[in-house]
């Protein structure tokens, strides 16, 4: 008998990059990669401690963006009302730093209008890089 951790150790690699890999198929890798006969059960086991390390590693990894500014209005039409909502701004540091490090200093203000159920205009401010290429600063 086969151990769970060996199980989600030896195919973390192939469950983490076929997240719909079948149960059986993962039953079936296990037997002829370790020559083990597992029951679905310990499978469904290993693909939900990998998909549970996947979804931890993704919430660690963006739970924080330092130096990067977000700001977000909203409008209340009495006090009382619930707030809703009116512009969104997204600033992230990976984009200024490159902008200062690789752009000229000339920024523009690009836009499209929104068509659809949610009508209103969606700009971004964009910067020129060395190969005369639009930028996305903010």
């Amino acid at each position: 008998m086969v151990n769970l951790k060996v199980i989600v150790e030896h195919f973390k690699a192939t469950i983490g990059d076929h997240l719909k890999i079948k149960l059986r198929e993962i039953q079936r890798r296990v037997a002829s990669g370790m020559h083990v006969n597992v029951n679905i059960t310990r499978c469904r086991r290993a693909k939900k401690m990998v998909k549970d390390k996947l979804a931890e590693n993704f919430v660690h990894e963006f739970a924080k963006n330092p130096r990067s500014t977000i700001k977000m209005a909203v409008d209340r039409v009495t006090p009382e009302s619930p707030p809703h909502f009116k512009r969104f701004y997204v600033f992230f540091e990976a984009l200024k730093r490159g902008w200062k490090e690789g752009c000229r200093p000339m920024l523009d203000l690009d836009g499209c209008f929104l068509k659809g159920l949610f009508k209103g205009e969606l700009l971004a401010v964009v910067g020129k890089d060395g190969n005369n290429q639009i930028y996305l600063v903010a």
